[in-house]
């Protein structure tokens, strides 16, 4: 398993990725659908923003067995809380046919790896309440689950 960094020749397989990725999260509640924001173009926009602001974003592919099999997206802030700089996990999307082979347990290693080599202090990030799976996956590798309410406005 490898997670590295995207470049400008990684747009396509990342939007395809990510297009899948909303597919997925969006089968269970019509909550994130957005369909006007979820265009190839938007997407390409999106992606080439985050490869100009490297200071607030990384986006990275998850390689296994010669093949791209999924992706993580970070978001860098600043948080007393965390006393510096924090991490927040925005995405990490498997496909679903290399799950269950420990490649989430390599890759949140690796970003915590990451982490700690950049001197981030905290690693935070959600999930839906209806992905079970989800829930399952993070609590048996040792994340610790804080019932809180997030709120958001669409802009």
């Amino acid at each position: 398993m490898n997670l590295r960094l995207c470049d400008e020749y990684d747009e396509q397989i990342w939007i395809k990725l990510n297009q899948e990725f909303m597919n997925y999260e969006i089968q269970d509640d019509d909550f994130w659908n957005n369909t006007q924001k979820n265009s190839v173009e938007v997407f390409r926009n999106t992606f080439m923003e985050a490869l100009k602001n490297q200071d607030l974003i990384k986006l990275f592919l998850i390689e296994y067995e010669n093949e791209i099999v999924g992706f993580a997206n970070i978001m860098i802030v600043f948080s007393v809380w965390a006393h510096g700089k924090a991490i927040i996990l925005d995405d990490l999307y498997i496909k679903e046919e290399y799950r269950g082979r420990g490649i989430g347990r390599e890759v949140l290693k690796y970003i915590e790896i990451y982490a700690k080599e950049n001197g981030y202090n905290r690693l935070q990030f959600q999930s839906e309440l209806t992905n079970h799976d989800a829930f399952k996956f993070y609590t048996k590798i040792g994340y610790s689950h804080a019932k809180m309410n997030f709120y958001v406005k669409f802009l």
